[in-house]
């Protein structure tokens, strides 16, 4: 069994950057920013959509780290406005590469830690949208492209990314589950 790391020690690690990191990274940015580019969504009713490029910033991110998180983040946020999608998309990144190796460390030698780790990820998904990605996206967007009020522009967009949410925790969790521990686990870590 190895030694549980504190969280000082697991950001300093999971700052690493691999060859295979940095590859994934750029593998997954670029299947994020090419859907994003082709327009690529599924309706799902209502004049709501499920854009499909967050479930690769999420997941790449987890896998790549934080700086793969930067990366990816970059990559997909550059295609589309890029004034606020950048910023929020590589923070977001960046900081979720680092919640799943915090996951991954304090689950890998549990009992059921796949389980921990998977259930874990999938009740923080929204924090990751309603936290993280959404409210520095809409104050950039509201204070800088708009000049309006953040308050008023978060809540008149936060029920719309609710199928991208459900989406993004259904895919991701569902490919988690099939990783073997091998696989799911982040690169730079290997």
């Amino acid at each position: 069994m190895v030694r549980n790391m504190d969280l000082q020690e697991i950001f300093r690690h999971s700052l690493r950057v691999t060859p295979g990191s940095l590859v994934l990274a750029l593998i997954f940015g670029a299947v994020a920013a090419g859907l994003f580019l082709l327009d690529v969504y599924l309706p799902v009713g209502g004049g709501l959509y499920l854009e499909p490029s967050e479930i690769f910033v999420t997941l790449g991110s987890a896998l790549t780290g934080p700086i793969g998180g930067l990366i990816i983040g970059f990559l997909q946020g550059i295609v589309y406005a890029p004034e606020r999608n950048v910023p929020s998309h590589m923070l977001a990144g960046f900081l979720w590469g680092l919640w799943y190796a915090v996951l991954w460390v304090r689950t890998r030698d549990r009992p059921n830690g796949k389980v921990i780790r998977i259930l874990c990820w999938t009740l923080t998904i929204p924090v990751y949208y309603y936290v993280l990605l959404l409210p520095l996206h809409q104050f950039i967007y509201a204070t800088v492209t708009l000049q309006a009020a953040f308050i008023p522009t978060y809540l008149a967009t936060a029920h719309q990314v609710i199928p991208e949410v459900i989406g993004t925790i259904l895919a991701t969790g569902i490919l988690l589950v099939f990783l073997i521990d091998r696989y799911a686990k982040p690169v730079n870590w290997r």
